[in-house]
């Protein structure tokens, strides 16, 4: 296979001979070109020989107008004084969200010659709305005149002055950026100056800003320059395909966009004659995509070797971190080409967790926890607490973390320095690796950082916190190649003027090959699109992105090219798979296609579900009976029993319990608790004052609602933890209570005509029975807690649950047999709960009046009906949800009693089983939230 660089060098050999390419220039897309094109000139060499001055587009530029180019931050401080020179207004806090964004405005501005004062006068007010009123044919535009249009017109009023002085700065400093130094070239060169080299070659481009295609105009006009160009006839002469926008133009000699001296070098027809392997490959997850490849690099190493080329492009590069365990066996031929982001390491997750913290006044337990278990502090010593602190009681003057709230930016970026310093100095040099690398490029950023802060004091935390962020992320770290580069792995566009003999692309998908259409910038598309500025949009790059794609397949014998689709995706399958599919195929009749079904083999699985069975030995069932007795049955064993075996025993009888994870943010379990500790509260001060509903009416509780939720708060801060509730998702869900209980109280009142007596709260009910199991009587200990007890009309009693989430009517529905229903293997748990409840009251009831519960003592048995029922927060449209719960209908109290017993005897025998191991649920969505999925290895 003859490359398009071998062929470049050839004919550079054969034009200038070895003794005058010390007197050309070449200048290429990129290093990696230029790496690759002096390769092919050493090969060609007999004897040592000077080569050409290389050099990238932008290293020409810069060299050739004499300029350096300016670093990025330092660009940006110099642009936000230009603008605080215009308007003195103007707050780094804000203009560094957009800053960058109009930097790039400007490059872009330069790169394609656009006139700034045409440009920004056109998006002035008053062209504006003359636009406007053109659009959409109204004659008065300017009433859409606000004061935040406003804004927007002063803003663009102010580019061009800051675009001026920028641009003046910067020749002053003997700066520059990358578009204005492209500028500049024009403009020396249609001065008529002279840059030095017998033959300028520009080789291997394709869709060139115009400052680039003046610059390439003008020194081909002087005879001194020379242009060659990788194209293909199946694209650069079609009139519809985007991959050749523009070589058709730089290709065609009649037209005025023609681009070279002489015939065009080269226009070829390798995707049109050459015989070609391709196969599409269609997989239902990207990870899956990662071991196709792999199997086709394996199968390509046996079959030919490892000394042909084999690129392996990532359509999404996020995919590199998948990627790189498996490499490993392909070391001695691997060359990574893409740079590892910065913003994917340890470092950058810890500055992130760091910034979080400083400077505060106050430190947040669950923050400074989560950085102590970060894998750098280890060798960190932060300060203890208990368990219930929800903020650090004792806090460490000075150091690295606790700083003072009152410190600067500078301030902050020593004492992060110090804290990186110190890691790194910790680590030994034989534990040197990727990490301490990165921490070692994070600290070139800080201490730039560290010089701009001291020189630009006005830069608050906030926006010099943002201005590090951004800048640490654009880092990357860069990959060792072995000495044998064969097996290449790169992003697209570093695949430019580069060939392979095998090529796998993946993740051929909509939104990665082509990108999404995202575009950043403060110009507006329809006059970015207008033919008087003609400025780069989304459409351009996708054409870019077409002709990297298609350039790619010219010369490679064999292409794998792999997709994810499958129906929960919304991936899309990209236009390129349909253009191969229904174009490319027709016109190449030696292009063998292929779309073979990919199956993984179950032999290959690696991690087949962990089968977790425990068997109920002797000893097991005699644990068993110990917790039934001390600990006994409550309607939540029960269901936790039912839903899955495994739970029950991490959870009742190995006592298992996860730690408590403290929070700043209360989740469901707290919030639900704290609305409960409220009804409790307001209940016993009924209870208190005569022990009825009516005794405070609906304005008096709502009126309590307030100083009800702070006691509560107080109350149960030591076991949940203690929550600030006036900011944050907090303060939402403490309006979310306070509108709950208010409408509680608003509905409740019309529920019932009757009086209703309370008798009791928060109060823990229990028996004991004496259950057969075998030979032996078992004691079970049966026990549940009601939040409410009351007395409805005087001869209704009444058990209520609440419960802060939502509850229907089908969680009650006790179905045609309450029996069968509370033996369900998909046990209701609500309608369980209602049972046990109503069997603990009714076995109280059955004592004599002096042996019950307090509260039960005045009561007569034979005048009351015993209704448990559940008041639902998220819906009381159903008031109390209830359901008849009798065995059998109008059963008498002592035939309800017995065929609860055997009810809970079947529970018990269900427990004991030796038939049944406690083993896992079949019902993967039950672990969702469970406790133990780690333990019993199952995902979900």
């Amino acid at each position: 296979m003859q490359t398009f660089l071998g062929k470049t060098a050839d004919h550079l050999f054969h034009t200038h001979g070895m003794e005058e390419l010390k007197d050309i220039a070449v200048v290429m897309p990129s290093q990696r070109g230029i790496l690759y094109l002096k390769k092919e000139l050493a090969i060609r060499g007999d004897r040592p020989f000077l080569s050409p001055s290389f050099f990238t587009i932008e290293e020409f530029a810069l060299q050739m107008t004499d300029s350096v180019l300016e670093d990025p931050i330092d660009l940006l401080m110099e642009a936000y004084a230009c603008f605080k020179e215009v308007d003195s207004k103007v707050d780094f806090d804000r203009f560094v969200t957009w800053g960058q964004m109009m930097l790039k405005d400007f490059d872009t501005l330069d790169l394609y010659l656009v006139d700034p004062s045409a440009l920004f006068s056109f998006l002035s007010e008053a062209k504006s709305i003359e636009r406007w009123g053109q659009e959409y044919g109204q004659d008065h535009a300017d009433e859409w005149i606000t004061a935040n249009t406003q804004a927007y017109f002063k803003l663009y009023d102010s580019l061009l002055e800051v675009y001026i002085r920028l641009k003046s700065r910067l020749e002053s400093k003997g700066t520059t950026y990358r578009g204005l130094a492209y500028r500049k070239l024009v403009e020396l060169l249609e001065a008529g100056k002279s840059l030095g080299f017998k033959q300028i070659y520009f080789v291997g481009f394709n869709a060139l800003s115009k400052s680039e295609e003046t610059i390439i105009r003008l020194l081909l006009r002087e005879n001194v320059a020379q242009t060659l160009w990788d194209a293909d006839e199946y694209y650069a002469k079609s009139k519809h395909h985007r991959a050749g926008n523009w070589l058709k133009t730089y290709a065609n000699p009649a037209d005025p966009a023609y681009l070279s001296r002489g015939p065009f070098h080269w226009m070829g027809r390798d995707l049109l004659e050459k015989p070609k392997e391709v196969e599409i490959v269609g997989l239902a997850n990207p990870s899956a995509q990662i071991f196709v490849a792999l199997e086709q690099i394996r199968a390509w190493q046996t079959e030919h070797g490892d000394l042909e080329q084999v690129a392996l492009v990532l359509g999404d590069e996020s995919l590199l971190d998948s990627l790189l365990p498996y490499l490993g066996e392909f070391k001695d031929r691997l060359n990574i080409t893409m740079g590892y982001s910065l913003k994917k390491s340890q470092v950058f997750s810890l500055m992130e967790m760091w910034w979080s913290l400083v400077p505060l006044e106050k430190y947040p337990v669950s923050l400074v926890k989560a950085l102590k278990e970060h894998p750098l502090m280890n060798s960190v010593k932060l300060p203890a607490w208990k368990e219930t602190d929800l903020y650090l009681s004792q806090v460490p003057s000075g150091g690295t973390i606790f700083i003072s709230s009152s410190s600067t930016f500078e301030d902050c970026l020593k004492a992060l320095i110090r804290l990186l310093t110190d890691i790194l100095y910790k680590t030994d040099k034989d534990d040197w690796d990727a990490e301490s690398q990165a921490i070692l490029q994070a600290l070139t950023v800080l201490d730039k950082l560290e010089e701009i802060a001291q020189a630009n004091p006005f830069i608050s935390v906030k926006s010099g916190q943002a201005l590090c962020k951004q800048m640490v992320q654009q880092q990357k770290m860069t990959f060792e190649g072995a000495e044998k580069r064969s097996l290449h792995v790169m992003g697209l566009l570093e695949t430019r003027t580069l060939d392979f003999d095998r090529v796998i692309v993946l993740s051929l998908n909509e939104g990665s090959l082509p990108g999404t259409r995202k575009r950043e910038s403060l110009i507006p598309v329809d006059i970015a699109n207008m033919a008087a500025f003609s400025l780069p949009t989304f459409t351009q790059a996708d054409a870019v992105t077409s002709y990297h794609f298609y350039r790619l397949l010219q010369r490679p014998k064999e292409v794998m090219l792999v997709y994810v689709q499958n129906d929960s995706s919304s991936a899309e399958v990209s236009r390129f798979i349909r253009q191969i599919r229904y174009d490319w195929a027709k016109k190449n009749p030696h292009l063998n296609l292929r779309e073979p079904a990919v199956k993984f083999s179950s032999d290959e699985v690696s991690n087949p579900e962990i089968t977790l069975r425990i068997e109920k030995t002797p000893e097991l069932i005699a644990e068993i009976k110990d917790v039934l007795a001390r600990r006994g049955l409550s309607p939540s064993s029960v269901a936790m029993f039912a839903s899955c075996s495994l739970k029950y025993y991490f959870s009742q009888i190995v006592n298992l319990q996860q730690e408590k994870q403290r929070d700043d943010e209360m989740g469901a379990d707290v919030f639900g608790t704290w609305v409960h500790k409220v009804l409790e509260l307001l209940d016993k001060q009924m209870i208190a004052s005569g022990g009825y509903e009516d005794g405070l009416n609906v304005a008096q509780k709502k009126a309590l609602i307030e100083p009800l939720l702070a006691k509560a708060m107080e109350e149960i801060k030591e076991r949940e933890g203690n929550f600030e509730v006036e900011k944050g998702f907090n303060y939402v869900l403490q309006e979310v209570a306070k509108t709950l209980l208010g409408t509680y109280f608003d509905q409740s009142a019309a529920w019932y005509q009757e009086r209703i007596q309370l008798l009791a709260v928060e109060e823990e009910v229990n028996t004991v029975l004496s259950i057969p199991v075998g030979t032996e009587m078992w004691p079970i200990k049966m026990k549940g807690r009601i939040d409410r007890l009351d007395l409805k009309g005087g001869s209704v009693l009444r058990i209520v649950d609440y419960k802060t989430g939502k509850v229907v009517k089908k969680d009650v529905d006790a179905g045609d047999s309450l029996a069968d229903t509370l033996r369900d293997e998909e046990l209701k748990a609500k309608l369980f709960q209602l049972w046990m409840y109503k069997f603990l009251v009714t076995k109280e009831l059955q004592k004599a009046p002096s042996e019950r519960k307090e509260f039960l003592q005045g009561l007569e048995v034979d005048r009351i009906s015993i209704e448990p029922g559940i008041i639902s927060f998220r819906n009381f449209d159903e008031k109390v949800l209830s359901s008849p719960l009798e065995f059998t209908e109008g059963e008498s109290v002592s035939d309800f009693i017995q065929e609860s017993e055997k009810l809970v005897q079947y529970w018990v025998k269900s427990l004991v089983s030796t038939d049944q191991a406690f083993e896992k649920t079949v019902n993967i969505d039950q672990c969702t939230y469970c406790d133990f999925t780690a333990i019993c290895h199952r995902n979900v």
